[in-house]
């Protein structure tokens, strides 16, 4: 490998290893007749002269890998040279029926003098959008002497993230700080679609732990466990609203186990769980076999970062904050929440439905930065 593509090589992991973000800025591209393409405008990001972005395709009917496996979407992270309008794909990552990943390509070595520059079409479309963003930049606000500079007094949306929360008492849900970080606005959005406005009430930047008000009293709260610690092995279920822009605006239900009740480097305030977690999660409760909450979905391993580092690809390695530090946040905060003793197990259609109403949509709303120049 030469000194050139050593360079690229270099400069695509530092690209594929930035963070995940609990939610996502999804574009839609061109429609085609077997599949539908989404660009990730968050996954932008440009290093060492090279941008990166991320492509989502979901495909109509199944498809199938050379090694006979089958897929019904797949992620591809590419590596771009915006001044050329070229770029090569870096990772693949392939998903089955149940959002499960099933397969992966990953390129080992990358030249910037061959990357092909794209056809028509939404990897075409995709460059264009992702290298628009990368030009643009963050906006920057100018001072004119003479001139007083105020906010916009009827700003615009200029875009929004999701999550998930948890209904814990009749006004009040229980969500991660990073959801609802950097907002100008807070909403709730409930089983019905409608949107509430909320107040941020508390946060724990250390615990990624929030509270808010909500205009609205909700006929169903929450019940936390009395015996709040995780158990190796037990069985569990999670309720969110992962993607929505591409699943639907439904709450959906993954199930699985305790895998670890602690979390990274053995932290205790969190534990491992083995439910398949994606962006929009985040906020969400983690019930026991009794309907009762026992944690709240915080992250998941940064699996891109372990390829790029470690040459493996770990699946449903998830992370939930326990529940008795959740429970702590909401007794400093004067929260009266439900406790249940109840040990009975329930069938998972029980559970999903009951966690389902007591799980909300939690929407952070930014508004321009831009000033606007008013004359004196």
């Amino acid at each position: 490998m030469n000194i050139d593509s050593l360079r690229v090589v270099l400069a695509a992991m530092l690209l594929l290893t930035s963070s995940v973000t609990p939610a996502v800025d999804w574009r839609s591209l061109t429609a085609h007749g077997d599949f539908q393409s989404m660009v990730d405008m968050d996954s932008v990001s440009s290093t060492q002269g090279l941008q990166r972005f991320m492509l989502r395709r979901a495909f109509n009917t199944q498809q199938t890998l050379p090694t006979g496996q089958s897929y019904r979407s797949e992620r591809v992270h590419y590596v771009a040279d915006c001044a050329n309008g070229t770029l090569a794909a870096a990772l693949t990552a392939y998903y089955g029926d149940d959002r499960k990943l099933v397969h992966t390509e990953r390129r080992t070595s990358l030249r910037r003098s061959e990357f092909p520059a794209p056809e028509a079409g939404d990897v075409s479309e995709a460059l264009a959008l992702a290298c628009q963003r990368v030009a643009e930049g963050p906006p920057a606000a100018t001072a004119t002497p003479g001139v007083e500079v105020k906010p916009a007094p009827k700003p615009v949306a200029r875009g929004s993230t999701s999550g998930s929360g948890i209904v814990v008492s009749e006004g009040q849900v229980l969500t991660n700080h990073h959801v609802v970080r950097e907002c100008d606005a807070h909403e709730i959005i409930d089983g019905g679609n409608a949107v509430h406005a909320a107040t941020l009430r508390a946060s724990d930047t250390q615990r990624d732990l929030a509270l808010l008000s909500v205009d609205k009293r909700f006929t169903s709260v929450a019940r936390f466990r009395s015996d709040a610690a995780p158990r190796l092995g037990e069985a569990i279920t999670v309720v969110g609203y992962p993607l929505v822009n591409v699943l639907g605006s439904n709450p959906t239900v993954g199930f699985g186990h305790v895998s670890s009740t602690t979390g990274i480097r053995n932290n205790p305030a969190q534990m491992q769980i083995s439910v398949p977690i994606q962006r929009g999660n985040s906020g969400g409760p983690v019930f026991d076999q009794a309907g009762n909450v026992i944690g709240v979905v915080v992250s998941k391993l940064d699996a891109l970062k372990m390829a790029a580092s470690a040459g493996d690809l770990p699946q449903n390695v998830n992370f939930a904050i326990r529940g008795e530090v959740m429970r702590l946040f909401l007794e400093n905060n004067r929260v009266n929440f439900a406790v249940s003793r109840d040990t009975a197990k329930l069938e998972n259609t029980d559970i999903a439905s009951q966690g389902a109403a007591v799980t909300v949509r939690v929407r952070c709303v930014r508004w321009p930065v831009a000033p606007v120049a008013i004359a004196p």
